[in-house]
């Protein structure tokens, strides 16, 4: 299932710490977006991996900061990010655009799947130097769940 994004600092987290990122701009009020929102929950659950590929939902009326960033205009809106750089946009709920897009990513991962892990491996080891910081609050927009996954992580 993808992930809800409502703070930029938990978008940024997420677009920094996988190889590939795709983001649904979308609306409640949106009917395409109602239409094509059961197709990308299917392609995430078949093409999501942690650290390699994520997909997360940005609801353009609770995140205005993130939509007006990346100056989102029409619902839905779909962002392909490669190790942080937007690569591809598709307007609209064209499921077919939709799918190519995930699956040549998807292609790509596997074919240059042994460099993801070792990237994975040096931030790993990068944080296991680094104390964890413990934060009472929750203004790093991380959900509790995934927090403690992190934590578990270490």
């Amino acid at each position: 299932m993808p992930t809800e994004v409502t703070q930029s600092l938990h978008f940024r987290t997420l677009l920094s710490g996988h190889t590939y990122l795709i983001a649904d701009f979308y609306a409640t009020w949106c009917p395409p977006c109602k239409q094509i929102a059961p197709i990308y929950n299917q392609l995430s659950t078949a093409h999501a991996a942690e650290g390699k590929f994520a997909f997360v939902k940005v609801n353009v009326d609770e995140a205005r900061e993130i939509a007006a960033q990346y100056g989102i205009q029409a619902m839905t809106t779909f962002l392909l990010f490669k190790n942080g750089k937007q690569i591809e946009e598709i307007k609209g709920a064209d499921p077919r655009k939709l799918k190519s897009a995930i699956e040549s990513a998807t292609a790509d991962l596997k074919s240059t799947g042994s460099a993801v892990p070792k990237a994975e491996e040096k931030a790993t080891s990068a944080n296991a130097e680094k104390p964890a910081a413990t934060k009472a609050s929750n203004d790093d927009g991380l959900s509790m769940l995934e927090r403690l996954m992190q934590k578990n992580k270490k």
